[in-house]
């Protein structure tokens, strides 16, 4: 496959994993909100004199459930965290402009005039050191005069 072909599936790939993320953080944000009120109701139920085991567990039983509900929330979150990272650096690397060769040497580009595009342009090569050229682009015929 091409550059372009590759580009495109990794940001559907990424569009998908940021969809399916944001699903499942709200998911967590959501079971947490219930193990939270229900820690409350068992609170507010000791206070009220229900004793201690009235909800299948004690109260210090559920902080350890959250404790550990939490605990794989958070995991879950780094793991996806990582892996959407990842996948948006490779899209980040195959944007980036790969660096031109000739002869085994890396050419550096400058061109003058800056700003503009089109027209005939000199190329000039010239030899900076053993693994570096510069190559000098001019222009000698605007556009406007083609």
């Amino acid at each position: 496959m091409v550059d372009p072909q590759i580009q495109i599936e990794l940001r559907k790939t990424e569009d998908k994993l940021r969809s399916n993320y944001s699903k499942v953080t709200l998911l967590f944000l959501l079971i947490s909100i219930i193990m939270i009120i229900c820690i409350a109701l068992v609170f507010i139920g000791i206070s009220l004199g229900y004793g201690y085991n009235w909800a299948l567990f004690g109260l210090d039983g559920w902080i350890i459930v959250l404790i550990i509900l939490f605990s794989v929330f958070i995991l879950l979150e780094l793991i996806f965290y990582y892996h959407f990272t990842s996948i948006h650096n490779k899209i980040m690397d195959l944007e980036k402009p790969k660096p031109e060769f000739v002869n085994g040497k890396r050419v550096y580009i400058f061109t003058f005039p800056d700003d503009k595009e089109g027209g005939v342009f000199s190329k000039t090569y010239i030899e900076i050191d053993d693994h570096s050229v510069l190559r000098l682009r001019s222009l000698m015929i605007p556009p406007e005069e083609l």
